[in-house]
């Protein structure tokens, strides 16, 4: 697997009310790799449980879509949101998909999520993101 760069600032790593951010090149290792970064990040803002595992899950759905239309070439990068009212996940790469009818992952985030939605920037690149609220 290529260079995996954390980007995550030391304040963020404290937990909540920061960014956070995992680049790492769009290969078959990737979403893997992700399940865990976001996990850690996640459980070390004092989220755990179904909510960690709900977060984990519908990330590493969109970066496993993202592999499969992107080339090893290509980059993902995985920004991650942590505040009071819940977490807020950003995937972007080339191949990220746009419609939940385009793929089973979307349709999950769809229905799992609180909220979803995706845009494209002008270098052509795809973010999908998605909200899961903690609070109440």
């Amino acid at each position: 697997m290529g260079e995996v760069r954390d980007l995550s600032s030391a304040r963020s790593a404290r937990g909540r009310g920061a960014e956070h951010e995992l680049s790492l090149p769009a290969e078959p290792g990737a979403a893997r790799i992700v399940r865990h970064w976001v996990m850690r990040v996640v459980a070390a803002a004092g989220i755990g449980g179904a909510l960690n595992q709900l977060v984990e899950v519908l990330t590493a759905e969109l970066v496993s879509e993202a592999v499969k239309t992107g080339t090893p070439d290509d980059e993902v990068d995985v920004r991650l949101h942590i505040d009071d009212d819940g977490v807020r996940v950003a995937v972007t790469g080339p191949g990220t998909p746009a419609l939940p009818s385009n793929a089973t992952s979307l349709a999950l985030v769809e229905v799992l999520s609180n909220a979803w939605g995706s845009s494209r920037g002008r270098d052509g690149q795809r973010t999908v993101w998605f909200d899961v609220a903690t609070a109440g």
